[in-house]
């Protein structure tokens, strides 16, 4: 398209009717050809003002998924006090449209399980698309505090969550249409970039990243051209995105009628976000143990916080010495000892045993283990072919006595660790 194409398209009644619907309480900016921004703070609240920007260069239309009572005062002293609610918008990235629509169908089908039937979609006139549930479907208050206070941090919340909750579903339906080779091939990635222990990750094929959801983040606005492409920024019913194509995005193709953010049911969203408020506990609860452990570990763990069943073990035995030494190098690996300590402290540790392993078994397992990229814990405390089997495992009142509360020898450790 040239200049004159888009202004002819932004002239438009229609486009200019559905451009200053979506505006209202938005901050909205003009975006070039370079993608660069026009002047911050703004907002279109009559159609000259859309043309005023055409004119100037402007080629799309993206507004802030913040919406504020008096949009000018945006950036000012104490503004955020101004914000009435934000609307929460996936943004799925993808090098290709058919990756993109799968996305959409899994995630749009994981907020349904969710209780939330008004849902917005729309491409974005890239390659991606845009799901959109608006401010009024989430409850006005969670945990005790006024939602429209909490955003980014929310918004980011429930698209972690949701990532989480339709991993395995966006996992399977890409991997029933595309093999793992063409999926690297389409994305443009290495088979190991896109590889997971289990399968692969979906969203390194099509992206939702939370961070992105940042103070005064914008997103380019329903019937806005793509800066880029010329493609019409297209809302779409759910039921459409299957069979959609890029040329229906076509500027002299495009008809209005579908919304977007325009419906809702209030408090729609809330069993989405208590279960996101919940998921984000567990989760900060597992960094915080996480970050324990690292700063406790950052030197190796003395061998007298190990629990009754090492020590029994580095007495010496007469039995159990080969599965005895598989568990002392992953204890000791996972405590942060270096090899060196490791190889030294169990050649003293076999000089006690009844009789010895030989030496050259010794060296390779030790190499062999050395030799491996991920350090393993050892054995569960109940691993039946283990500890209780040669007669080491004598618990004591950390333990958990009988009830052997504590699950593997490294947790005892540990925890005697903290406690001293």
């Amino acid at each position: 398209m040239n200049a004159r194409d888009i202004y002819r398209y932004y002239g438009r009644e229609d486009v200019q009717r559905a451009l200053l619907k979506i505006s209202e309480k938005r901050e909205v900016v003009g975006v070039f050809s370079d993608g660069g921004f026009s002047t911050r703070p703004n907002t279109l609240v009559y159609p000259q003002d859309i043309v005023t920007l055409v004119r100037g260069g402007a080629v799309a239309f993206h507004g802030s998924l913040e919406r504020w009572s008096n949009p000018m005062t945006v950036g000012t002293e104490n503004y955020e006090s101004t914000r009435d609610g934000w609307d929460l918008i996936l943004d799925v990235d993808c090098e290709r449209i058919e990756h993109g629509k799968v996305a959409v169908s899994v995630l749009v089908d994981a907020l349904k399980k969710h209780g939330i039937r008004n849902v917005s979609i729309k491409f974005t006139g890239g390659t991606g698309f845009h799901i959109g549930v608006p401010f009024e479907s989430i409850p006005v208050v969670v945990d005790y505090k006024e939602t429209r206070e909490q955003y980014p941090e929310l918004a980011r919340k429930i698209v972690g969550y949701l990532k989480g909750f339709a991993f395995q579903d966006l996992e399977k339906a890409i991997l029933k249409r595309w093999s793992i080779e063409k999926l690297a091939e389409d994305s443009g990635k290495k088979v190991g970039e896109i590889m997971t222990d289990d399968g692969i990750d979906p969203y390194s094929i099509a992206g939702v990243d939370p961070v992105l959801i940042s103070p005064r983040h914008l997103f380019r606005l329903p019937y806005s051209l793509h800066e880029k492409s010329h493609l019409v920024s297209l809302p779409l019913r759910p039921e459409e995105v299957d069979g959609f194509k890029k040329e229906h995005a076509s500027p002299d193709r495009v008809k209005f009628g579908t919304g977007f953010l325009d419906r809702f049911e209030e408090n729609e969203a809330s069993m989405l976000v208590v279960e996101a408020a919940d998921w984000w506990a567990r989760q900060k609860r597992k960094k915080e143990r996480k970050a324990v452990r690292e700063l406790k570990l950052k030197s190796a763990v003395p061998i007298g916080l190990a629990p009754p069943c090492v020590h029994n073990i580095i007495k010496g035995l007469s039995d159990g010495k080969k599965r005895s030494l598989f568990i002392l190098m992953n204890y000791l690996s996972s405590l942060k000892w270096s090899w060196s300590e490791i190889e030294a402290f169990l050649a003293k540790w076999n000089e006690k045993n009844r009789p010895p392993l030989r030496e050259s078994y010794l060296r390779g397992q030790v190499r062999w283990h050395r030799n491996r990229k991920k350090v393993l814990p050892p054995p569960n405390c109940d691993n039946p072919g283990y500890y209780e089997s040669f007669g080491v495992c004598k618990p004591d009142g950390m333990c958990g006595g009988r009830e052997k509360s504590i699950k593997n020898p490294i947790n005892y450790a540990i925890k005697k660790l903290k406690r001293k």
